[in-house]
Formats: structure tokens, C-alpha cells, sequence
């Protein structure tokens, strides 16, 4: 019995359970206790009760990062695959400009974000243009991998796990463009008479409970499995290592951690962010992570998320809707999914070539 308790998998599995555990507490007495519901967006609370949300959020998300570090052995640098190529870098300094516009745009132009942000504007059509490209990508990746005997996970061959990211990629666009509807203008149907944006999507009946789900979903896709994903994965994980995503989509992931105002007081966001800012300090210092530039980049972001977070919540009330941040997530999610997709194509590529 000793011996179990000494393995790093009981200790790591207890740790996680651990945060789990403190996270629920959290939103009983922080949330529930408080007379809102789970995932009730209300103005960021800075009272007592509010501090103390946080402070739960931040042990819980404390004891989740104990649970997730790798071994020291087993830590993956960030300067291999993805990072190391000129793409990758774009896409983490494109990730930093944005973060870096937005709390500029939150505090000179807080008015003139939302026709920036919203239906049809500029960033959603940018983002939509990123899906499509994606899905174009992953249907590529489906043929393409065909021949490729190390992107099967398991019996599942790899053409149909290509063909799931597209479709679920095109259902993301779908929902983002309501079907076409943003585009052609038609009237929403009776069907959709109960959707909060009387809008031709689903997502909008069930708005909170999705938008939690999707943004929670990309941060433990692009941001915490790349953080915590063994440089040699085991037995059970192996069949899988093909597919995730190498450590540098860490810099460019990190701020779907934050960029919270409206959604502040909502726990799991609150332990989103928390354990945002913990993985970044910890590859920052960890020089096993790759180099000082590398690392100091990490850390820089540290900063940002932590700076940025309080320039939200600060000016974020002077924000013409309140969900303007969303909607940046929203379209860095998009850059993600791209990012992922170039990233998976080209490994693809070199596989088939022998060159990897």
C-alpha cells in the first residue's frame, strides 16, 4: 500500500483530485452559497466574498498544476517542432499583439470595440476565414494521412480522426455564422424563437453552459496538454502522441487563460486564469524548458496575462455590451485551431517523407 501511495501517477491523480475538489468548494460557497448560478456572469465582485472566490480559485488551480508538472526528465522544450519554425512564431507574437490591442482598445476606445467585434464585423470575419482554412487543412490532412501508419490512434485509422476535426471545425463556423444567416440576412425562424440573440444557431439557446464548455475545451487542447504532455508519453498515452500539440503552442495559447470580465466571477474561469499564469511562471523558470529567450518570453506573458486581466477588469465596465472579450477568445480559439491545423498538416508532410 505504501509503495502505491510513493507512485508519481497516485500523488499526481490525488493532486488533481484534490484541486477538483477545492474548485467545487469554491463554487458552493463562493457562487452557489451567494444566490448565483454556476455560470451566472455578474459585474466582477471585489468584495470580501469576492477576494475569497479568487483565493479558492487560485489554491485549487495551484493543486491542479501539482498534479499536471511533468517530471523534470520528461519536460519537452519549447524551441522543437512548432516554435522552431518562423510560423510558429508568428502566430505567438500575432496572439501577444492582440492581447496587447485589446487592453489598449478597453482603455481608449472601450465604446468603438463591440462594431469591431461583433456579427459581420472585421474580427469575426477574420475568424471565420481562419476556420474555413482549417477545415481546408483537415480535409487535406484526411487524405493525405491515408499512408501515414503513425497518425493512427489505435484501430482508428487517421483519415477519420482528420475528418472529425473538420467536421467539428465546421460546425464551429456554422454555429459562428449562425448558418449563413449573417451573411444572407434572412429572418430567424420560429424554431429559434427562444435563442437569447435571435439568431439561426444553436449555441445561443444554451449560451453560458456552451461558451464555457468550447472555452475551457481550447485551453486544455492547446494550452494545458502541450504544458503537461511527456517528453516520452507511456503505454496509454503513446497511441496519442502524434496528435498533440508540441509545448510552444504554450506561448501562443496563453491568453485564452484570461481575457475575463464578465465572465470573471465565474470559478472555472477564475481557475482557468490562475492556473494560466502558474504554468507560465513555472516554464519561465524551468531551464529545462529551452532558452533564456524562449523562456523570458514566457515569462513575459506571465506579466501580460496578469496586467492585462487587470486592465479588464478595471475599464472593462466602460465596454459599450460587456462581452467584447468573448469575442476576442473567440477569434484567438480560431487562430488556434489554424495554428494546430498548418502544424498537423506539415507533420503529416514530413512523415510520409521520412523526414520525422
Amino acid at each position: 500500500m505504501i509503495a502505491i501511495i510513493r507512485q508519481p501517477h497516485f500523488v499526481r491523480a490525488t493532486g488533481l483530485l484534490i484541486g477538483l475538489a477545492a474548485a467545487i468548494m469554491v463554487i458552493r460557497l463562493g457562487t452557489l452559497g451567494q444566490g448565483y448560478r454556476f455560470l451566472e456572469k455578474f459585474p466582477p465582485d471585489f468584495s470580501t466574498v469576492g477576494w475569497m472566490r479568487f483565493g479558492g480559485s487560485a489554491i485549487a488551480a495551484f493543486l491542479i498544476y501539482l498534479a499536471l508538472r511533468p517530471a523534470r526528465h520528461q519536460t519537452r522544450p519549447f524551441l522543437t517542432d512548432c516554435t522552431s519554425t518562423r510560423v510558429g512564431k508568428l502566430f505567438a507574437w500575432v496572439s501577444l499583439v492582440t492581447v496587447a490591442a485589446t487592453m489598449a482598445g478597453v482603455v481608449l476606445i472601450p465604446q468603438r470595440l463591440y462594431p469591431l467585434v461583433t456579427d459581420g464585423a472585421v474580427v469575426q470575419t477574420i475568424s471565420e476565414l481562419f476556420l474555413a482554412i482549417a477545415i481546408g487543412l483537415a480535409l487535406f490532412a484526411a487524405v493525405r494521412s491515408r499512408t501515414v501508419a503513425a497518425a493512427r490512434i489505435g484501430i482508428v485509422p487517421a483519415p477519420l480522426v482528420f475528418a472529425a476535426m473538420a467536421l467539428v471545425t465546421f460546425l464551429i463556423l456554422g454555429e459562428e455564422m449562425s448558418w449563413g444567416q449573417h451573411l444572407i440576412g434572412w429572418q430567424t425562424p420560429d424554431t429559434f424563437a427562444g435563442n437569447i440573440q435571435n439568431e439561426t444557431n444553436l449555441h445561443n439557446f444554451y449560451t453560458y453552459r456552451f461558451e464555457t464548455a468550447y472555452y475551457l475545451s481550447a485551453l486544455v487542447l492547446f494550452f494545458v496538454l502541450p504544458y503537461a504532455w511527456p517528453k516520452v508519453p507511456g503505454r496509454w498515452l503513446k497511441p496519442f502522441a502524434f496528435f498533440v500539440p508540441p509545448a510552444g503552442f504554450v506561448l501562443i495559447a496563453a491568453p485564452i487563460s484570461g481575457l475575463f470580465y464578465e465572465y470573471w466571477n465565474v470559478v472555472p474561469m477564475q481557475v482557468a486564469f490562475a492556473l494560466g499564469v502558474i504554468l507560465l511562471v513555472d516554464c519561465a523558470f524551468d531551464r529545462s524548458r529551452g532558452t533564456p529567450g524562449a523562456r523570458a518570453f514566457a515569462g513575459l506573458w506571465a506579466v501580460t496575462m496578469i496586467a492585462s486581466q487587470a486592465v479588464f477588469l478595471v475599464f472593462g465596465g466602460r465596454m459599450s455590451e460587456g462581452h467584447e472579450l468573448s469575442e476576442v477568445r473567440e477569434f484567438l480559439i480560431s487562430l488556434l485551431m489554424l495554428a494546430y491545423l498548418i502544424w498537423i498538416s506539415g507533420r503529416l508532410l514530413a512523415t510520409s517523407r521520412g523526414l520525422a
